[in-house]
């Protein structure tokens, strides 16, 4: 029962940002013609079938976010314990399947991330932006991982 609370914490935590960014700003409505004669101004529209649409889902976006973790702790060479790698393995187990990527394509989707990581140089000094971000996840699995510890 704590294991499956804390999976779903994790993903209720990590889906914020991705919900977040889904709520758009409101518009302001255009102001209306101040004239009746005022003709609407010509409109030219180019429809480019080969054009492609940024179409990811929350779950992909979410796994991205998590392999670009994975990938500062695997840049940085950080210790992370065996029961923190243990949740995190069963996550992303989770997470290729419900996004429908058997291990070969999730190996590729993962070197990707990994390379876009690499270029980027994290900074993997103790207090850094990255070390605090890999450092908030891997909390959360500490977490899940005392709570779904028997009592003793």
């Amino acid at each position: 029962m704590y294991k499956t609370l804390a999976v779903l914490t994790v993903l209720a935590l990590g889906l914020q940002p991705a919900i977040a960014q889904d709520a758009a700003p409101a518009v302001p409505e255009a102001a209306a013609p101040t004239t009746t004669d005022a003709a609407p101004a010509a409109q030219t529209i180019v429809v480019d079938p080969a054009a492609t649409f940024p179409n990811a889902s929350k779950q992909t976006n979410l796994l991205t976010g998590f392999y670009a973790t994975l990938a500062v702790i695997e840049i940085c060479a950080l210790p992370i314990p065996d029961d923190i790698k243990s949740g995190m393995a069963g996550d992303r187990t989770r997470l290729e399947a419900s996004v429908g990527l058997d291990a070969v394509k999730a190996g590729e989707a993962y070197a990707k991330v990994l390379a876009e990581v690499q270029s980027t140089d994290p900074d993997c000094a103790e207090g850094s932006a990255d070390r605090a971000s890999v450092d908030a996840v891997t909390a959360i699995y500490a977490q899940a991982s005392a709570a779904a510890a028997p009592a003793q």
